[in-house]
């Protein structure tokens, strides 16, 4: 069983919150970088791209995170459609091998009542 902990700040805003420093950070770097173009400073211009860098790995990571939260859920819906389908072919098992069971027994009945 999972553990539930209890958390202050909910996760829709945690992502949100992680995505919005993300995309600043893009624009930020970017930014930088065209004001650095006018000036050619490629000191600035690399602090620029660095920075720009940063926030699309951020985002890059949220977006793959929420990929392989997703696919996890499809995982264990999957699962359980699973599960549910070998209990039902578990049950028509043990139901075919009980009308043999019964086809045997009138097959011998009938023997018997034939002799």
């Amino acid at each position: 069983m999972m553990k539930q902990t209890r958390n202050i700040i909910p996760d829709k805003w945690k992502w949100n919150g992680i995505v919005t420093i993300g995309g600043i950070l893009m624009g930020a770097g970017l930014s930088d970088c065209l004001f650095a173009l006018n000036e050619l400073d490629l000191n600035q211009i690399a602090r620029g791209l660095t920075i720009a860098s940063a926030g699309l790995t951020i985002l890059v990571v949220m977006d793959n995170s929420k990929t392989q939260k997703e696919a996890e859920h499809i995982q264990k819906d999957t699962q359980l459609r699973l599960e549910q389908v070998e209990k039902k072919l578990t049950a028509i098992e043990q139901s075919q091998h009980m009308t043999e069971s019964q086809l045997r027994e009138i097959k011998e009945l009938l023997l018997k009542a034939n002799s």
